[in-house]
């Protein structure tokens, strides 16, 4: 009971002391656990969404497209055939292209059904349900257009105002949601609902389908019913094809297939981050945990006790992290896997894959960045510790001592710096290599995005280039700020551990400007082989994951500076504040 009440004593006094350092832990660890959680996540978020509109809209196990003259036979036969629970009457519909604001769409022109129609119910989710002389567009494509209630659409140059948006499960969410084709291939297109009086004058004398919709005694079994009740062989030339709903599902799906990758792959890079944050903040906070540790090792503690009460910060905030992580997962998914907004956004509660994933995630980054510190603090010496001697002592290189002799002052302090410290290096190798892949796969994006003409077409693979890029600009933009919080952060730690070897300098005759430039160099030799070895790593995910597109050599060679020049920048601002403290003060606070 006393270790419990140390502990929890310790946590809230460090918490009310340095709440930055806490907070900066914490979006950490929880950037990357939502990224990781969204990727694994997204999957499910579109097949609960999907369920939850089929529910709300009795939507239809099977879907038959028709061209017979007389639909009814056809849809008489449909009913004795075994295994059908309930069926929708026949509607029309057909294929056209409609226009509003300035632009053309293609789009499915179906007659609603009766309200009381026991299949496909569409729910709607702004203004009324259809009216004679007004039309009702599928919220996603409403959407996509840029349409509201009360706005106008085009079809075959008769105007109808929008009465109403409504969502339905019959078909995939907009790009792709569109029934009524008749023989031939298919193609992408939205869907609108008019009366059936008003579908027909607008078709005019285009040619058309009809659609039947069941339900089966076994919604399970739609392969099988298709397949026996009304073989291919069997259908005769009135029959034009059948549907099931585990394909809308499947067609849902596709419109993420694109998005998961860029989140997985994104909240590991964040996840690499977020380890070089935890271990600059480790190394910020050494001095504290080595007196800290030497003070209970003092008065009795073991080696055990002290790394149990240095890490049990860092799992209370990787806990809480990681729940953030979920729960913001949680609640995005819905969001983001349906970018036409042609589903209903149901939050659940994360799969057990999902909790397992950011979980170790979570464990992962906290025993990366702060267990090592734990375990050099516990090993400190006390009287060393006590007497803050924590600095370490100077190791020498007579080899690299020769070769940097005749360097000026600024680069010869700096690899010094760099050649003592080679961990730190590493971590900021990683993190700058991280941020530059990520900001890689976004100009390969813009440039695959410019080198095809069909992305800049309304429809289906603008909806999904869109949707990628949103997310693609997100997790750069995380990663971005999160490397830009390493920057500082190793600056300012850097300086931190430096202070006794370049006061000593400073005494010897070096100014505040080549102190600053060393810390500088300290910090952007190791960004040199992160953004060598980012941009190459960045095209190559990039080019498993989408098409094989390269950029223009002048926008990656730019990003490259841009990321060296900001790494110099971020580094700067701690090493100057080091050089405000005057050299005898630091001295003096180094050893007394």
């Amino acid at each position: 009971m006393g270790h419990a009440l140390l502990l929890c004593r310790l946590i809230v006094r460090d918490l009310r002391r340095r709440p930055g350092e806490a907070a900066v832990f914490v979006l950490a660890v929880a950037l990357a656990a939502t990224s990781l959680a969204l990727g694994t996540a997204a999957g499910d978020a579109v097949t609960t969404g999907y369920l939850t509109t089929r529910a709300a809209t009795a939507g239809p196990d099977i879907v038959a497209v028709t061209t017979a003259a007389d639909p009814a036979a056809v849809a008489a036969a449909i009913a004795k055939a075994p295994g059908v629970a309930a069926q929708a009457d026949p509607v029309f519909a057909f294929d056209t292209t409609v226009r509003a604001r300035g632009q053309d769409a293609h789009s499915a022109v179906e007659a609603a059904g009766p309200a009381t129609t026991p299949v496909d119910r569409p729910l709607v989710t702004a203004g009324t349900w259809v009216r004679p002389g007004g039309a009702v567009l599928e919220r996603g494509f409403a959407q996509a257009l840029g349409l509201a209630v009360g706005d106008q659409v085009v079809i075959r140059g008769r105007g109808y105002p929008v009465v109403g948006t409504a969502i339905s499960a019959a078909t995939a969410v907009y790009p792709w949601s569109d029934d009524a084709q008749g023989p031939g291939p298919s193609d992408f297109g939205g869907r609108i609902w008019l009366t059936a009086a008003d579908t027909r004058a607008a078709a005019g004398d285009a040619p058309g389908v009809h659609l039947i919709r069941l339900k089966l005694t076994d919604p399970g079994a739609t392969k099988q019913w298709q397949d026996t009740a009304f073989p291919r062989g069997e259908r005769g030339t009135a029959w034009v094809t059948t549907h099931n709903w585990q394909g809308v599902l499947m067609t849902d799906q596709a419109m993420i297939e694109n998005t998961r990758p860029a989140l997985v792959v994104g909240g590991w890079l964040l996840t690499v981050a977020a380890v070089v944050t935890l271990a600059a903040l480790a190394t910020v906070r050494t001095a504290r945990d080595n007196r800290r540790a030497a003070l209970l090792k003092a008065v009795g503690a073991g080696p055990g006790t002290v790394i149990a009460v240095l890490l049990a910060q860092y799992l209370v905030l990787t806990a809480l992290a990681a729940g953030g992580g979920l729960a913001a997962g949680a609640w995005l998914a819905p969001r983001l896997v349906d970018p036409s907004a042609g589903l209903l956004d149901s939050v659940t509660r994360p799969g057990a894959g999902t909790v397992g994933v950011a979980l170790v995630l979570a464990a992962v980054v906290a025993a990366a960045g702060a267990v090592g510190p734990a375990v050099r603090a516990a090993r400190t010496s006390t009287a060393g510790a006590l007497a803050d001697r924590s600095a370490d002592l100077l190791t020498h290189h007579p080899h690299l001592n020769a070769v940097t002799s005749h360097l000026p002052t600024p680069l010869l302090l700096g690899v010094r710096l760099l050649a003592r410290r080679p961990g730190r290096a590493a971590l900021a190798a990683a993190g700058t290599a991280a941020g530059t892949v990520m900001v890689t796969a976004l100009l390969t994006w813009h440039a695959d995005l410019g080198s095809r003409p069909d992305f800049r077409q309304f429809g289906p693979i603008q909806v999904r280039a869109d949707q990628t890029g949103r997310v693609l600009l997100a997790v750069t933009l995380a990663l971005v700020a999160l490397s830009a919080l390493n920057a500082v952060l190793l600056g300012w730690s850097t300086a931190v551990q430096a202070r006794h070897t370049l006061t000593v300098a400073r005494t010897l005759g070096a100014t505040p400007g080549q102190v600053v430039c060393a810390l500088c160099v300290a910090q952007f030799l190791p960004a040199l082989p992160g953004v060598a070895a980012g941009v190459p790593t960045g095209l190559l995910l990039y080019w498993f994951f989408g098409d094989t597109v390269t950029p223009p050599a002048s926008w990656l060679l730019t990003a490259a500076l841009a990321v060296l020049l900001t790494v110099a920048a971020l580094t700067a601002l701690p090493a100057w504040a080091h050089t405000r403290v005057p050299a005898g003060r630091a001295l003096g606070a180094e050893t007394g």
